[in-house]
C-alpha cells in the first residue's frame, strides 16, 4: 500500500505548484465552506462565530496540506507553522469585516457571502504562503 502512495505523490510532485494549489486549495475551500454552511444552517450558530470557530478548525489542515503537498516545504516546521497562522489571521479578520460589510449592511445571505470571499481568500492565500509561510528562506 505504501508503495502504491509513493508512485501517487511522484506523479503528483510532477504537477505544476499552481495546479497543486488549486487541487489542494480547493478541498481546504469546499472542506472550510462546508463546515462554515453546516455550522450555520444546521447547527445554528450566528455566522460571525462559525466563521471564527471554522477559521480555528481548517486552519491547521490547510496549512499542512499545503506545507507538505503544495509547497513541498521542509522548512523549520514551527517558523513556517507560525507564518501561515498569521496569514490567516489576517484573512480570517478581513474576512470577518467583509462578512459584515456584506451580511449586516448589505443584506446580502451569508452563505453566498462566504462564497464570494472565498474567491478573494484563495488568491491572497496562495500569494501570501508562496512568499511569505513556506518561501525558502533560512530559519535557523
Amino acid at each position: 500500500m505504501f508503495g502504491l502512495y509513493k508512485k501517487l505523490e511522484n506523479i503528483w510532485f510532477k504537477l505544476p505548484q499552481k495546479l497543486r494549489f488549486l487541487l489542494v486549495g480547493g478541498f481546504n475551500t469546499v472542506f472550510s465552506y462546508g463546515l462554515f454552511a453546516f455550522m450555520v444552517t444546521l447547527l445554528l450558530i450566528p455566522y460571525k462565530i462559525a466563521l471564527v470557530i471554522g477559521y480555528v478548525i481548517s486552519t491547521n489542515i490547510s496549512i499542512f496540506t499545503q506545507r507538505y503537498y503544495v509547497f513541498r516545504s521542509f522548512g523549520n516546521l514551527k517558523a513556517e507553522y507560525i507564518r501561515a497562522w498569521e496569514v490567516y489571521i489576517l484573512i480570517m479578520f478581513i474576512n470577518y469585516i467583509a462578512m459584515y460589510v456584506m451580511v449586516d449592511i448589505m443584506g446580502i445571505n451569508e452563505l453566498i457571502a462566504q462564497a464570494f470571499y472565498a474567491i478573494f481568500s484563495t488568491i491572497f492565500t496562495y500569494i501570501a504562503h508562496r512568499f511569505f509561510s513556506f518561501a525558502v528562506k533560512n530559519d535557523n
